[in-house]
């Protein structure tokens, strides 16, 4: 069996999902505190899920710590489940089966779609949709810190397929002081013990601020990028 190969971001790309996750910023906010915030324990069993398959050590220090610190047992497990079904078995909850969907396709197309119809039907919508914005917070977590070791790895002769040094040492410029930061407080939540959920929730409200204002730059540029749609004169009859 061939190595995994962890997913990082092209321009494209990059460009792509930040204009997503910069637009659903309030949504990832309301699924922490509001009407439609999620269990902190489901909350970070989700970011765990995405990350099966994504694979960020970063995102693996830090959602593994809060996942034990917000009361999830079998965290561990749910990181490193390869498929749907073993993550189920961890945790049996329908906004799981909906992560792993949405991991192993990025985000989008029909399968995503079909999931994301049967979560809201189970779910209701507004939760479905808190859920779905959890997942892309940690779609780019995921890769943004698999873009920045992405550079590392290219020193060590150990370049991706496809892609562009020039991309990545800009990436590595902007966010790697994040990751940086991110890779401390991995270190210091290891101490930390189970909080309550109010402080669990607290602590993803500090994450969105920080990730919000550090994604304002790529997530205007990203919005820009975006295709407008063509606007067709009416034809004389």
């Amino acid at each position: 069996m061939s190595p995994y190969i962890p997913k990082i971001w092209t321009l494209g790309g990059c460009l792509a999902d930040h204009a997503t996750v910069f637009s659903s910023l309030p949504r990832i906010a309301g699924a922490y505190a509001g009407p439609n915030a999620i269990d902190p324990d489901l909350n970070e069993s989700v970011m765990v899920t995405v990350n099966s398959v994504n694979q960020c050590p970063y995102c693996e220090g830090l959602h593994g710590q809060l996942a034990r610190m917000a009361g999830v047992e079998g965290q561990a497990q749910l990181m490193h489940a390869a498929t749907e079904q073993e993550c189920r078995a961890v945790v049996d909850d329908p906004a799981i089966s909906f992560a792993r969907v949405f991991a192993e396709n990025n985000g989008r197309g029909e399968a995503v779609e079909a999931a994301f119809a049967q979560l809201a039907d189970q779910k209701g919508a507004g939760r479905a949709s808190s859920v779905q914005a959890l997942c892309w917070f940690l779609l780019w977590g995921s890769l943004g810190g698999n873009t920045v070791n992405a550079l590392l790895a290219r020193f060590r002769g150990q370049a991706k397929p496809g892609s562009s040094l020039l991309f990545e040492l800009l990436f590595f410029v902007y966010y790697g002081p994040l990751f940086l930061v991110i890779a401390v407080l991995n270190a210091i939540l290891k101490l930390a013990p189970r909080v309550p959920r109010w402080t669990s929730a607290g602590i993803g409200l500090t994450l969105t601020v920080v990730a919000g204002l550090w994604m304002i730059l790529p997530g205007v540029l990203g919005l820009l990028a975006r295709p407008r749609p063509r606007i067709l004169a009416a034809c004389p009859a």
